[in-house]
C-alpha cells in the first residue's frame, strides 16, 4: 500500500537525519579520542551510560503521556531487552572507540557498514537464504574494496584499527539481527542500555585501578555525552520511526549512505583528506553491497508474485 505523502515526506526526513547522526557519531568519535580529548573506555562508559540515561527520560515521558491519554488503564508489560544483546552493545561500543584512535573516520566508517552488511548476507545464506549469481558478484566487489583499501601492507590503515573495527561490526550485526525479533523495539533498546550499565561499572573500576593513561578533559566529556545522549539515544528513536515504513532493501541500502556523509564531514570538520585510494574502495565496496541488496530485492519480489498467481 502506498504511503501517504506527509508519511513519505517524514520517513524520509526521519532516515536522512538518522544518517546523519549515524555519521557524525563516527566524527565525534574520531575527534575525541585522536586529539587526546579522553580515552576509549571513559567515552565508552560516559556514551553508553548517557544513552541509558536519556533513554530512560523519553520513557518516563511516555509512560505519563500513556497514563494521561488513558488514565483508567493498567500499564501493560513491556519488552525489556536481554543480556545477551547488552554484551553485544557493549562489545560494539567500546571496540568502536578503540578502532577509532587508530583509523581515520572515512575508513572506519566503510568497514563498518560494509562489515555489518557482509555478517548480515553470511548469517542469511547460513540460515538458508540463496545469493544468485549477480550477488555473488557484488560479494566478490565488496571484498575486492575491502583488500584494496588496505593494500598494500596492514598498516594503511592500521590492523589494530581493522580489527577493532571488524569485531564493531560484528557485534553491531548480531546485535541488530538479535532485535529483528523485538516487537517492542523502542523498550527492548531502552532496556538494553539499561543492561550495559553495570558493564560500564567494571570498565571504569578497571580503567582506574588497572590502566595507565586515564584521561578526561571537559571538551572530550562533552563530546562523549553528546554521542551517547543525542547520535546514540535520541537517534535511535528516530531510526525506529523510520524502520515502521521502511522495506528491508531501504533500510539496508540508506545505511550505505553513512560513510560518504563520515568522510565528507571529516573532510570539513577534522581536515582529513579524501584519498583516491578510499574513493576507488568506497565505490568498490558500497557498489558491491547494493549491487546484492538490488538482487535480494528483485528475488524477493518475484517470490511474492510467485506466491499471489
Amino acid at each position: 500500500m502506498p504511503l501517504a505523502r506527509s508519511t513519505l515526506i517524514q520517513t524520509a526526513l526521519f532516515t536522512f537525519l538518522s544518517m546523519v547522526a549515524f555519521a557524525t557519531n563516527a566524527i565525534v568519535c574520531r575527534w575525541a579520542l585522536d586529539d587526546h580529548l579522553i580515552d576509549p573506555i571513559s567515552f565508552t562508559n560516559l556514551r553508553l551510560g548517557s544513552a541509558a540515561a536519556i533513554l530512560f527520560l523519553v520513557m518516563l515521558w511516555m509512560r505519563r503521556q500513556q497514563k494521561t491519554r488513558s488514565p483508567g488503564n493498567q500499564t501493560a508489560s513491556v519488552s525489556r531487552g536481554s543480556w545477551r544483546a547488552a554484551v553485544f552493545l557493549f562489545i560494539y561500543a567500546i571496540t568502536f572507540s578503540y578502532g577509532y584512535v587508530a583509523i581515520s573516520t572515512a575508513n572506519g566508517a566503510l568497514i563498518l557498514a560494509v562489515v555489518v552488511q557482509l555478517t548480515m548476507i553470511g548469517y542469511a545464506v547460513r540460515k538458508g537464504d540463496k545469493l544468485h549469481l549477480a550477488e555473488w558478484i557484488g560479494v566478490a566487489l565488496a571484498l575486492l574494496g575491502l583488500v584494496y583499501l588496505m593494500y598494500p601492507k596492514l598498516s594503511t590503515p592500521s590492523w589494530w584499527g581493522l580489527v577493532m573495527v571488524g569485531i564493531s561490526a560484528y557485534t553491531w550485526a548480531m546485535y541488530s539481527l538479535n532485535g529483528r525479533k523485538s516487537l517492542d523495539p523502542l523498550h527492548d533498546t531502552a532496556f538494553n542500555f539499561y543492561r550495559t550499565l553495570p558493564m560500564v561499572a567494571l570498565a571504569t573500576v578497571v580503567s582506574l585501578f588497572f590502566l595507565p593513561n586515564v584521561l578526561f578533559t571537559a571538551e572530550g566529556i562533552g563530546l562523549a555525552l553528546f554521542s551517547g545522549a543525542v547520535t546514540s539515544g535520541l537517534t535511535y528513536i528516530l531510526w525506529y520511526k523510520a524502520l515502521t515504513n521502511l522495506s528491508p532493501s531501504m533500510a539496508s541500502a540508506s545505511q550505505l549512505l553513512v560513510p560518504l556523509l563520515a568522510a565528507l564531514g571529516a573532510n570539513w570538520l577534522l581536515a582529513e583528506p579524501i584519498t583516491l585510494r578510499f574513493i576507488l574502495a568506497a565505490l568498490l565496496m558500497l557498489g558491491g553491497i547494493g549491487l546484492v541488496i538490488h538482487g535480494r530485492n528483485q528475488h524477493r519480489k518475484a517470490a511474492l508474485r510467485k506466491l499471489e498467481a
